[in-house]
C-alpha cells in the first residue's frame, strides 16, 4: 500500500491550526542500516502533543501492543515535538489526531521487505485499524478510556483488543498541553556496553 495511504491525512485548515500552536508530529517510518551488525532495521521518532483545542501524537510498539524501549531520548527546548526514537524489524504506530473532543485513529503494522537481489529492503505498511470522527469527552480520557469509534452504519467499530492500551496512551499524548515526555516509548535499560 502507497505510503500516503498509511498516515492519516488531515485537512489543511487542521495542520495549520497544529502547526500555530508548536505541534509537530513525524509520522514516517524510514529503512536504516547497521553495519556492524550487517543489518536493516526501520527507525521511527515518537512525536506529537497538543494545544488545548487540537493535538497530534504518533508512538510506536510491538505487533502485540506492547511497550517498546527507546533507542535515544531527544530532549527539546519546545515540547510538542519529537520526544525519543525507536528501532526495530517490526514496529507497530498507533496516530492521533484530535480536534476538542473527536479522534481520527490510525494503526499500521510497518515491516521490512527484501528485494529478491539483496539491495535495500522497503518498508511495507499494512493498514491495522482506521478510526473515523471517534469520541472521548476529556473527563473520560482521564479515566483511562479510549476514543470510541462507529461504522458510516452505526455500529460501534471496536480497537483490537491487543492494542487498546496503546490507543489509550496515544490518546494521552494527543491531549498532553505542551508535551515534553513520551506516552509510548519505555526508559532504555542500561546495557553493559553503555555501563
Amino acid at each position: 500500500m502507497a505510503n500516503e495511504l498509511t498516515r492519516l491525512v488531515l485537512p489543511k485548515p487542521l495542520l495549520r491550526r497544529l502547526d500555530s500552536a508548536g505541534v509537530y508530529c513525524q509520522t514516517w517510518v524510514t529503512v536504516e542500516r547497521q553495519a556492524r551488525a550487517e543489518r536493516w532495521i526501520l527507525r521511527a521518532v515518537e512525536s506529537g502533543g497538543s494545544s488545548k483545542e487540537v493535538g497530534r501524537y504518533v508512538a510506536f510498539f510491538a505487533c502485540d501492543g506492547t511497550r517498546l524501549p527507546w533507542l535515544q531520548k531527544l530532549d527539546r527546548i519546545g515540547g510538542n515535538g519529537a520526544h525519543a526514537v525507536v528501532v526495530g524489524e517490526i514496529l507497530t504506530s498507533v496516530e492521533i489526531a484530535r480536534v476538542d473532543q473527536t479522534y481520527q485513529l490510525l494503526i499500521v503494522e510497518h515491516r521490512l521487505v527484501s528485494p529478491a537481489d539483496g539491495k535495500r529492503p522497503s518498508p511495507a505498511s499494512t493498514i491495522v485499524y482506521r478510526g473515523i470522527d471517534g469520541q472521548l469527552t476529556p473527563d473520560l480520557l482521564k479515566q483511562g478510556l479510549t476514543p470510541e469509534f462507529f461504522t458510516r452504519a452505526g455500529e460501534v467499530k471496536p480497537i483490537p483488543e491487543h492494542l487498546v492500551a496503546a490507543v489509550r496512551l496515544v490518546a494521552e499524548g494527543a491531549s498532553c498541553v505542551n508535551c515534553r515526555h513520551c506516552h509510548g516509548l519505555t526508559e532504555r535499560l542500561p546495557t553493559a556496553q553503555s555501563a
